[in-house]
């Protein structure tokens, strides 16, 4: 009898951890590619400028084709298939809202598209929001907070989005946290980053270099559409690895909340077999699985 009870429980029980082990994995390797919604395509400031010169983009931002493509590099680092985790996908960053609208497409569908299919679905996300009275309100200052409206900042008020760029107008100053996104940056802080001042973002509150010309397609410093240099670590580790570091802490936080989950799962399965083997009794089954569901 004890030699019948020693081989059997180790047999009920490897099931349960079969197959806890088999969805563990899935989930690791889900959350693996998550972000990554398709074929790792990067592409220059200069691609992403010429694919702008032929999209439907209204002429009045189409001049600023290097800016944009500056842009490209700054959103997403030149990936096409990039997903941030929570909105937004391509290498201009379209969220969901912009895609249904315009493109009717999945951000998967979207992520797998050419360059030029993917500008020219912002384009007509940009048209649009360029039509606000936030941006005309920009547009028309001339200056703000005594620098010069360009295209840099006309652009990174339109991509950080009218409802964020109007607080910021708003406050009217450039050092100010209000009209930031989650990552602290306001169109300000975007538009000198566009510019290529990445010096400027070390301390986003203290506001941006003026451009070299109201409108002009040129950097502050005279650089080439294609420069970008990382200055924080969080870039560094982009430029390096290819994922941003918040999309590892969010992945590394999924994996240990669905492995907690897993393992309450497991218990409660491995409980539910004693109880079918009369090894416990109801009220231990239901109380060992309360315990587990308690701990996750």
């Amino acid at each position: 009898m004890k030699t019948g009870s020693h081989w059997s429980k180790p047999l009920r029980l490897e099931r349960p951890r079969s197959l806890a082990l088999f969805v563990l994995l899935s989930l690791w390797w889900t959350l693996v590619v998550a972000k990554q919604l398709g074929p790792r395509v990067i592409v220059t400031a200069d691609q992403v400028a010429a694919a702008v010169a032929g999209s439907p983009l209204s002429d009045s931002l189409k001049k600023y084709a290097t800016d944009i493509g500056r842009l490209g590099v700054f959103e997403s680092g030149g990936n096409l298939s990039v997903y941030n985790g929570t909105c937004c996908t391509g290498v201009l960053q379209v969220n969901r809202g912009g895609l249904k609208r315009y493109c009717k497409c999945s951000p998967a569908e979207y992520a797998s598209m050419p360059l030029s299919r993917q500008i020219e679905v912002w384009a007509k996300v940009t048209n649009g929001n360029a039509n606000t009275r936030t941006v005309r309100n920009l547009m028309a200052r001339g200056t703000f907070d005594g620098k010069p409206v360009d295209g840099a900042m006309v652009l990174a008020c339109i991509q950080l989005g009218p409802g964020y760029c109007a607080k910021t107008l708003a406050a009217g100053t450039c050092s100010t946290r209000a009209g930031a996104d989650i990552n602290g940056t306001n169109f300000c802080t975007m538009a000198a980053r566009i510019r290529g001042a990445d010096s400027v973002l070390a301390d986003p509150g203290a506001g941006t270099s003026p451009g070299s010309d109201a409108g002009s397609t040129a950097d502050a410093g005279g650089a080439s559409g294609t420069y970008w240099n990382p200055v924080s670590a969080e870039d560094a580790f982009f430029n390096g690895a290819g994922v941003d570091m918040s999309e590892v802490n969010t992945f590394v936080s999924n994996l240990v909340a669905g492995a907690t989950l897993l393992w309450a799962a497991w218990v409660s399965q491995a409980q539910y077999f004693l109880w079918r083997r009369r090894s416990i009794g109801l009220m231990d089954l239901q109380s060992n699985i309360l315990r587990a569901a308690v701990v996750a």
